[in-house]
């Protein structure tokens, strides 16, 4: 669970919950926080879309992949590059 975050963050903005996408979708974010992150999505078209390609490609990265485990190095390079891609978009 990430704890670097404050409890009161407002999840009104959509770039603030597609930067938490997959923390959500890994279900290591907060009670409160993926709430609130399933109240916009559910306000919110465009977060939707985005929210489903993310979970399609993990879903798709776990067929493949899934009984390898990652470094943690190479999984918070990817997060970061994923990151930068969605900003960029």
């Amino acid at each position: 669970m990430n704890v670097d975050r404050p409890q009161d963050e407002s999840f009104d903005d959509c770039e603030h919950v597609l930067e938490r996408v997959y923390e959500f979708l890994d279900n290591e974010i907060d009670a409160a926080s993926g709430d609130a992150i399933r109240r916009h999505l559910a306000m919110c078209e465009k977060c939707l879309d985005q929210f489903d390609v993310e979970e399609a490609v993990k879903s798709m990265v776990h067929r493949c992949c899934g009984d390898e485990v990652a470094p943690s190095h190479l999984r918070m390079k990817i997060v970061t590059q994923l990151t930068v891609l969605r900003r960029t978009l």
